[in-house]
């Protein structure tokens, strides 16, 4: 059996890649967190409202930072390495450390999209959830009209598990979500 790791005596993980940057966010960000939130093609796959306030952002920060703390995610922005504007978010909303599994959630500004950046990062947060959370699990609930979130996450190798049938009602609707997972003896590294 694993041992289970611990965050408590280490700083914010900052991982990188060939184009980005993932580190903390901190209240800086909030700017660029309202450019994503507003934007209703980004904020409709959450089923919330577009943010009308940038002060709505700072949630989104303390959450993340609540989260590292207590050890129950590792929340990260993304960053391009040829600037310091954040362009989105990704990582682990859930970790459930006594079943070595994590969910991972993303976002990303929608001039960004269809660009490989989001699979980018993921491919590091993934590779970080093996590694130094010592994950065997990895989850992420997609709504089932996303199709580049279901085809990104394909890509990645995920699989598949099941639909979960209205699961969400949102704006007079319901919503079917799609569970997918990778075990950590599936991933396959480039």
């Amino acid at each position: 059996m694993p041992l289970m790791t611990t965050l408590t005596t280490r700083e914010f993980p900052r991982l990188e890649t060939e184009r980005l940057i993932l580190r903390e966010m901190t209240l800086n960000d909030k700017g660029d967190i309202f450019k994503n939130f507003s934007d209703e093609n980004v904020t409709t796959y959450f089923y919330m409202k577009p943010f009308a306030t940038v002060e709505e952002s700072e949630n989104i920060i303390k959450r993340a930072k609540t989260l590292f703390e207590q050890e129950n995610g590792i929340p990260w922005g993304i960053v391009l390495k040829d600037g310091n504007t954040l362009i989105g978010t990704c990582g682990y909303e859930t970790w459930i450390k006594e079943n070595f599994r994590g969910e991972l959630g993303y976002d990303l500004r929608r001039s960004y999209w269809g660009k490989g950046i989001m699979s980018e990062a993921l491919k590091a947060v993934i590779q970080f959830g093996f590694d130094e959370m010592e994950l065997n699990r990895i989850e992420v609930t997609t709504r089932s009209d996303n199709m580049r979130s279901i085809n990104m996450l394909y890509r990645l190798g995920f699989q598949k598990e099941g639909v979960i049938r209205e699961a969400v009602y949102w704006e007079g609707k319901f919503y079917d979500q799609i569970l997918f997972s990778l075990l950590k003896k599936e991933w396959i590294t480039d």
